[in-house]
């Protein structure tokens, strides 16, 4: 297991006390209450498509796939013919992605379907008991990211696709939590965990070179929460939790050569004493 040379970022846990959000309190529409209501589902688990809509839920027998219309109305259900438990889907190039568990295998699949609901193709990627955790689409060809174990009970993060496996390895137990298509590579997010939960952030080539990779260690657990990618600079939302259970969101900006630019430290969520809690 090739061990990679992570850099703490240092110098941002200073904690500032609670802070209040004078944003307006968001209301339901009413899309997303008849939305909530034949479906059980929000906006947001809508992909949108030219007629109409489709969202994927997991379902008793594998995963559901919804098509609605532009009113959103059913237009056809599918259940997928693995026992999928689903963890993303996407629509992207006209197709649509599901990417699970299959627990009848015990291994990471990806469904491709296209729109009318036809089952293009399912691939198994990773060993057995590897967990599914996201995918990425660069010039037609899928990466496959999947928290691995290892014989010594820690594990890895491995992306299948191309020709080679990438991976970001470190003594400790890793987890993958996103891959984002960054320039020539892959942008890589997720989380190591010695003593406690740092975040991880590596810029891979696609031939499993690591252009930089850091850790951004606030001296509490920290997990990714969000992250996206604006003309190469990086922002980067992480969840910091202390000791007595005190959170507070802090995002990062980070340049293109793995550089903090700026920190901005958000709401803090503190935990309730002992006795208050149920």
């Amino acid at each position: 297991m090739k061990k990679l040379l992570f850099i703490p970022l240092i110098g941002f846990a200073l904690f500032t006390g609670c802070t209040s959000s004078n944003e307006p309190v968001k209301t339901l529409s009413y899309k997303s209450i008849d939305l909530l209501d034949k479906y059980g589902v929000s906006e947001s688990a809508l992909m949108k498509t030219d007629d109409g809509y489709i969202f994927v839920i997991p379902d008793p027998n594998g995963a559901a796939i919804y098509k609605l219309d532009k009113k959103y109305n059913l237009v056809w259900k599918k259940i997928t013919p693995v026992l999928l438990d689903p963890i993303k889907s996407e629509i992207k190039n006209n197709k649509l992605y599901i990417l699970g568990y299959d627990q009848k295998k015990n291994r990471v699949v990806l469904l491709t379907y296209d729109l009318s609901g036809k089952l293009l193709s399912k691939k198994y990627f990773g060993k057995e008991y590897n967990l599914a955790r996201d995918f990425a689409i660069i010039n037609n060809t899928t990466y496959v990211a999947v928290t691995q174990y290892t014989p010594n009970n820690n594990s890895d993060i491995v992306i299948y696709g191309g020709k080679t496996e990438i991976t970001v390895s470190t003594p400790y137990m890793d987890d993958v939590k996103y891959i984002k298509p960054y320039q020539k590579g892959l942008l890589v997010i997720g989380t190591t965990q010695s003593d406690s939960e740092n975040v991880i952030i590596a810029y891979k080539s696609l031939d499993n070179k690591t252009v930089w990779a850091k850790t951004i260690d606030l001296g509490m657990d920290e997990k990714p929460l969000e992250v996206s990618i604006d003309n190469n600079e990086i922002k980067l939302k992480v969840l910091s939790t202390d000791n007595m259970g005190a959170e507070k969101e802090v995002t990062f900006v980070i340049d293109q050569n793995g550089n903090v630019k700026s920190v901005k430290k958000g709401v803090e969520f503190k935990q309730l004493p002992m006795k208050y809690r149920t």
